[in-house]
């Protein structure tokens, strides 16, 4: 901000007079009443000498210090810093307004109430397993349980009866191999080797190897999604195979949430799904096949209850059941399979979602109205009449005094 300077740098309680007086006034005057004199009487006529003697300009451009009229120091306020006061108000409601719908955002964001996504799990009945079994893979075809068991010496491919768990047909593998994940295609039975590298392919009859085809790397589970061989080693990452030769597809990482899963074991396809065992626990993964993100876990920890306390007595193989859309569920040297089906929270609580969305914006909705309208009332300069207009009204409501019952009707509520 700019002052006006008095002669004297003192501070006047009165109204500066602006205007300049003439060049022939006389010298010395003050134009304030009051005030003191702005210089002696013969400075200022040395003043003038001086200006006589000099060359006078056709235009005076700046009033010589002897003819400014005295004045009392003030502000003066620039254009600009009148046009900051100018919607200091409307500012301040506006950033209210944003703070409290930031606010809402924030609280009701995704990112605030995302949590993980969980299934329940419901057991539907209990069969026997063979405890000897340490079970790689599991797969129904044609009503028979298809089974591979792993360790050096005692890999093995089954036929199993899924009712009784009685071992039906058995093919033993090379000692030299690890059994792994198995999976079907057509007539053939798929299955993985550990650290081989070799994928065996077995006639589903007569359990004959009729091919084996290669591929880098550990193999841990295989599941067949009607297009593609889905492969897991152990990683975060899934491999989609062609069945003829086995060659990379594509690849896709597992996560949930920006976290990548990895000891991906056991897999089977269903539909747009994959679900596959996590090694060394008691989860199950849906995974989404287009994307890799988890669409929700399954605990299936109380199915490990009466089981076997060897750390590597996991759970692990998973087959699905299409005409109960249920599952076959069993573990490593477990001494039972159980089917179960799984509901998502999504498909649970469908109706809760719902409704919880319909009231969280039955409470949004009315703040943001409300908003809209301080804004709108700021921008008409009206906010604060409409605020000395509700005080008034609730001052009056307070001070009125309730009306006398008459007399009359006094007496005819007594008689009732």
């Amino acid at each position: 901000m700019y002052r006006l300077p008095s002669i004297e740098g003192v501070k006047s309680d009165k109204s500066p007079d602006m205007t300049v007086g003439p060049i022939s006034s006389w010298p010395g005057s003050a134009n304030a009443k009051g005030e003191r004199l702005a210089m002696s009487m013969h400075s200022t006529n040395n003043t003038e000498t001086l200006r006589d003697m000099l060359p006078k300009p056709e235009f005076i451009l700046n009033t010589p210090c002897c003819n400014q009229s005295q004045c009392a120091q003030r502000p003066i306020l620039t254009s600009m810093e009148h046009r900051s006061y100018m919607g200091r108000g409307f500012s301040d409601i506006s950033r209210l307004c944003a703070l409290m719908i930031a606010a809402l955002i924030l609280t009701f964001s995704p990112s605030a109430t995302a949590q993980i996504a969980t299934a329940e799990m419901t057991i539907i009945s209990t069969h026997t397993h063979d405890q000897s079994a340490f079970t790689q893979g599991l797969e129904l075809h044609n009503y028979f349980l298809y089974e591979s068991t792993g360790l050096y010496g005692q890999s093995s491919l089954r036929k199993v009866d899924p009712d009784s768990g009685e071992v039906l047909q058995i093919k033993m593998l090379n000692e030299s191999y690890f059994g792994e994940g198995i999976t079907i295609v057509n007539d053939s039975i798929y299955m993985l080797t550990w650290k081989q590298e070799i994928a065996l392919i077995y006639d589903i009859e007569s359990f004959d190897l009729v091919a084996n085809l290669s591929y880098s790397g550990e193999g841990w589970g295989l599941c067949y999604d009607g297009t593609h061989l889905v492969m897991s080693n152990g990683s975060s990452d899934l491999t989609f195979r062609d069945p003829s030769d086995f060659t990379v597809i594509s690849t896709i990482t597992v996560s949930d949430g920006g976290s990548e899963i990895d000891l991906l074991n056991e897999l089977e396809c269903v539909g747009e799904v994959v679900y596959a065992n996590v090694w060394g626990s008691n989860l199950i993964v849906a995974i989404d096949k287009s994307s890799g993100d988890v669409l929700y876990t399954i605990d299936a920890s109380s199915l490990s209850h009466g089981e076997s306390n060897d750390p590597n007595a996991v759970l692990n193989g998973i087959a699905y059941i299409p005409d109960r859309d249920a599952f076959l569920l069993t573990g490593k040297n477990w001494s039972s399979m159980h089917l179960v089906s799984f509901y998502s929270e999504e498909q649970v609580n469908g109706e809760e979602s719902d409704s919880l969305i319909i009231s969280i914006l039955s409470v949004i909705w009315p703040v943001f109205l409300i908003a809209i309208l301080i804004i709108f009332l700021s921008s008409m300069r009206l906010l604060s009449a409409v605020i000395r207009f509700l005080i008034v009204l609730i001052a009056k409501r307070q001070t009125e005094q309730p009306s006398q019952i008459s007399d009359t009707s006094s007496q005819g509520a007594e008689e009732q």
